[in-house]
């Protein structure tokens, strides 16, 4: 799935879904889906209303939803639109659910698959609090949009069991000790956001943390940015972009790894300078937006360069291109710049 038609789909189905769930939302003292219950009611709720079989599950504060589905992708290797309403039925219970359950939910996780292709999934990811604002129309629906993980990717376990399957096959290990070997080594809740997923029947999830919710959120706005924005994606062809919160003992900081490519068009070191300070700036948007306080700095990785810099957090936060270079918030090597 690409071009803009894609993110217009994905906007306006999120949008759709969203605000319809919020629609549900009661303010009454006893919660419609208590937490005692919470799987078997999401699981009932879907069977009687859509008539949809999913699988529930709960990690910490973290919902996961998920559901299997035939001809997922179209022949352009985007979502179909009857799968994009199915999708759009996930998030508009996800939705309501949260608002409406006296668990302590932060944040809730759908994903789905093609029944004949599980080895590639949709995930999406939503933070409650950017739910409730949405509700209350604090935050627009472009900023909802951009607050809103959205992937297509390779089941992170299907491709870590695919690889160690080969190696199996080569031992030439008898299926029991296989799923031994699996169980003891391999299978475990994942340790990064990008490794959530659903693999045979079994969910892959794990207590999401605002921090490491918002490195991701960085790197979704990079991505989006560079690749969608007309003045960028003109001046950069855009690889990659990843993000991570980093909780150490005496430091806690993002690091936001990307890879970039300048126009050769330009100087190297102009090209260095606005996208360093496209960055910078989303970064001031997002950490700003949420009043997140907890870290130390900002640690860029140019992996094109080869160049690690950093930003202080006081930096970050009073980020402003008309009134500081770019030279002057980010440090960086000797002739980066």
């Amino acid at each position: 799935m690409r071009g803009a038609s894609v993110v217009k789909i994905v906007k306006n189905g999120m949008a759709y879904a969203i605000c319809a769930g919020i629609m549900f939302f009661t303010s009454s003292c006893v919660p419609t889906y208590p937490k005692e219950k919470l799987p078997e009611m999401i699981k009932e709720v879907f069977r009687i209303e859509y008539s949809m079989n999913v699988d529930v599950s709960v990690e910490g504060s973290t919902l996961g939803i998920y559901y299997p589905m035939q001809g997922l992708m179209d022949e352009n290797f985007g979502i179909s639109k009857d799968s994009w309403d199915k999708i759009s039925n996930l998030i508009l219970v996800a939705s309501r659910v949260v608002l409406s359950t006296d668990a302590d939910i932060k944040f809730y996780c759908v994903i789905t698959q093609d029944e004949k292709l599980p080895e590639i999934q949709v995930i999406i990811i939503k933070y409650v609090d950017d739910v409730k604002l949405g509700m209350y129309q604090s935050i627009s629906r472009d900023e909802s949009f951009k607050r809103t993980l959205f992937s297509v990717n390779l089941t992170p376990q299907a491709k870590k069991e695919r690889t160690v399957e080969k190696i199996f096959d080569k031992l030439g290990l008898e299926e029991k000790a296989r799923e031994t070997v699996l169980d003891e080594f391999f299978r475990s809740s994942p340790t990064k956001l990008s490794d959530i997923g659903y693999w045979r029947d079994h969910f892959y999830l794990k207590d999401i943390t605002l921090g490491e919710f918002l490195a991701a959120e960085i790197a979704n706005r990079i991505k989006l940015d560079f690749r969608e924005g007309k003045d960028l994606s003109a001046m950069f062809v855009y690889k990659f972009s990843e993000g991570y919160y980093v909780s150490g003992k005496e430091k806690k900081y993002f690091l936001v790894q990307f890879n970039i490519e300048d126009s050769k068009n330009a100087s190297l070191k102009d090209m260095r300078k606005r996208k360093a300070t496209e960055i910078v700036e989303i970064a001031n948007e997002v950490l700003s937006g949420y009043k997140f306080q907890d870290f130390n700095y900002l640690e860029l990785d140019d992996q094109l360069a080869s160049v690690r810099m950093r930003v202080e957090k006081e930096k970050v936060y009073n980020f402003d291109k008309r009134k500081m270079k770019i030279e002057q918030i980010v440090e960086a090597p000797a002739n980066y710049f």
